[in-house]
């Protein structure tokens, strides 16, 4: 007889490998410049980040309704994947956190400067002692870190859900 799979086992298995997923793929957005290919970058680095994510997602809830008699509500569906985006998103976070603090510390330059050639290519200059004080917080190593978690909550709140509505199978049914 198959051992039932716990939901605390299912969500660091599932929790530990999209955080470092998603820390590989941060970290190689962060390697190859993405950023600094404008638009395409961008949009390359966010479908690769939200197929991670929802496939993730979709595995750990098929994988423990499968492993509990083919039974998984919607709460426990829920529960699944927000620890497992919440775990995942602070590996991420954290890792990139580091790397872009302490061993690329130019990562955040590169970003500025980005920003700066897109305001210049919109007609509008830079004058780094128009930005307000508060604004500036949003161009620290400390609000990417932070800005990571929050894409996390982000998208377990949005692709989970939408996977635990697949996946979701009650004794009804």
């Amino acid at each position: 007889m198959e051992e039932k799979l716990t939901l605390g086992d299912s969500v660091k298995k599932w929790g530990v490998i999209y955080g470092l997923i998603g820390l590989i793929v941060a970290l190689l957005s962060a390697i190859f410049d993405f950023q600094s290919m404008g638009v395409a970058g961008s949009i390359i680095s966010s479908l690769l980040n939200i197929g991670i994510a929802f496939a993730i997602y979709f595995l750990s809830t098929k994988e423990y309704r499968e492993s509990n008699d083919g039974i998984l509500s919607f709460g426990q569906g829920f529960k699944i994947v927000a620890l497992v985006g919440l775990l995942g998103g602070a590996i991420r976070a954290v890792g990139f956190y580091v790397y872009i603090k302490f061993i690329d510390s130019t990562f955040m330059d590169r970003v500025l400067e980005a920003q700066i050639q897109a305001q210049e290519n919109m007609g509008a200059s830079y004058d780094p002692d128009a930005v307000p004080e508060f604004m500036k917080f949003f161009q620290t190593t400390e609000f990417m870190g932070i800005a990571s978690f929050i894409g996390a909550v982000f998208g377990f709140l949005i692709l989970g859900l939408i996977a635990v509505a697949i996946n979701k199978r009650t004794e009804d049914y």
